[in-house]
């Protein structure tokens, strides 16, 4: 009787500090909304900056949750690590989307660790999410070039699967005890990358991370930063979200740099023309060449040629006058 008294006792206590830990979550106090993409609904979070400009661009930072926040609440998938990236990166637009009660972001077996993209297709969850971030950029003032995808626990293979298989969208990401794809690698080595794992995780195996990794960093990546916690299990995201200066220097990554623009054939065109054209003219700094100007020693010589021509001639007609 005393064991069950004690078991009872200590499930009340862990109730009433899951609820004290959701009572400071003050992003509860977000708009609950909903994005549906075809047969595909999608609880989600919208976490704004306090004060929201619409004259300014913000990054925008979407958070994956694990399996225990499944459902459609539109509450548990802020249960872990919301509230500090909101308290952390205040001047960033948080997007933390609800995968819905018995499916996943990645359809594939934790347990595995790593995965094929070509075998495994994206699932209906992330093509929404990002169906989703493209219809939140066309809400607000959004920097294209600095969106993140970040995730732990079986949303870490999410944020993998997202910078894999879009890597043309997001500028960095934060993976934290999830697993990814190795053959990907080529494709990674110039993304920055953040990932953390336990060595002894039972959950995910630290090969998920350890893996890919070292699969980046042979193909020459030199932007993939690894954290592996020694002794720690699966449980590890609140020390890896509170990496120091982790999301502070992630936010200053831009896609930018790993993708620049492109140019319209158009634009390229009047490019050159430009090119051509200021090639070809003297820069208006640059003064016309002067004219040689005649001396005044030259005009009097030359007058005074021109006063012998007309002297002789005169005197020729007047002796031939005077012959005749």
């Amino acid at each position: 009787m005393k064991k069950v008294f004690s078991l009872l006792l200590a499930v009340v206590m862990l109730s009433l500090c899951a609820l004290s830990v959701s009572a400071k979550v003050d992003v509860y106090k977000t708009e609950k909304r909903v994005f549906e993409n075809g047969n595909t609904v999608l609880p989600y979070r919208l976490v704004l900056p306090e004060n929201y400009d619409d004259a300014k661009s913000y990054p925008m930072l979407v958070f994956l949750h694990g399996a225990g926040e499944r459902g459609n609440d539109n509450e548990l998938q802020l249960f872990h690590c919301v509230q500090y990236l909101a308290d952390t990166l205040p001047e960033c637009i948080i997007v933390a989307p609800q995968c819905p009660a018995n499916n996943q972001w990645v359809d594939t077996p934790w347990a595995k660790g790593a995965y094929s993209i070509d075998k495994v297709p994206e699932s209906n969850e992330l093509k929404a999410v990002v169906e989703l971030l493209d219809t939140l950029q066309e809400e607000f003032n959004v920097d294209a070039d600095r969106i993140y995808a970040s995730g732990l626990s079986m949303g870490g293979f999410g944020a993998w699967d997202l910078m894999m298989r879009h890597n043309d969208y997001f500028a960095a990401g934060v993976l934290v005890c999830g697993g990814g794809d190795l053959s990907q690698a080529e494709a990674l080595k110039d993304t920055p990358l953040f990932v953390f794992h336990g060595d002894a995780d039972p959950t995910v195996p630290v090969s998920g991370s350890r893996d890919v990794v070292q699969a980046i960093r042979d193909a020459g990546g030199e932007l993939v930063q690894y954290v592996e916690y020694a002794g720690q299990g699966h449980g590890i995201w609140n020390t890896a979200f509170a990496h120091p200066g982790m999301l502070q220097e992630l936010v200053t990554y831009k896609l930018s740099t790993r993708y620049p623009p492109e140019v319209s054939e158009e634009e390229s065109v009047e490019e050159s023309v430009e090119e051509e054209a200021s090639v070809s003219r003297p820069a208006a700094s640059e003064a016309p060449a002067e004219q040689p100007e005649t001396s005044p020693l030259g005009w009097i010589i030359a007058l005074s040629v021109l006063g012998v021509i007309v002297l002789a001639t005169v005197i020729l007609l007047v002796l031939k006058k005077k012959k005749g």
